[in-house]
């Protein structure tokens, strides 16, 4: 007499469960991917979003652009809204460039904040700078490192 023939459920089972546990794992990581991209998608709505009320602001205020800082500390007003201009300015660069570190966005930057440096050198303290993430960070030490030629407010 023949042993009897082993069962479909016990010649596969253990092919099923692994089967199982790979698709359980590539849905694991379908999954994270899909949480990473909507968090990407977040950040760089968010980083325009910034960066177009920094827009704004600066056809709104252009005598914020290219101050001239002894009329704006002349007006007690004037004066809040252009530290607020510039924390505007240094904080959608700083989302800006979470997203878009490229040369043209740091190129920008520069641009913009160079009419700001006497402001940044002379009246902006340096421990507000950790409000930014590291490479904004990194930006305004090297622009403080300009301080020292930096023109006169």
């Amino acid at each position: 007499m023949e042993p009897p023939k082993p069962s479909f459920a016990s010649r596969h089972g253990n092919s099923a469960q692994i089967a199982s546990a790979v698709v359980a794992a590539v849905a694991l990581v379908f999954v994270a991917y899909q949480v990473w991209s909507i968090r990407m998608t977040a950040r760089i709505a968010t980083a325009r979003q910034v960066y177009m009320s920094y827009s704004e602001s600066l056809l709104r205020y252009p005598n914020l652009v290219e101050p001239n800082l002894q009329k704006l500390r002349a007006d007690p007003d004037e004066w809040v809204r252009y530290k607020n201009f510039v924390a505007h300015m240094l904080f959608a660069y700083d989302e800006i460039l979470g997203v878009y570190d490229e040369p043209e966005w740091r190129r920008s930057f520069e641009e913009d904040v160079r009419f700001h440096l006497p402001y940044i050198c002379a009246d902006l303290p340096a421990a507000l700078d950790d409000t930014y993430f590291a490479k904004m960070r990194a930006l305004l030490k090297a622009e403080r490192a300009k301080c020292a030629t930096a023109p006169k407010s």
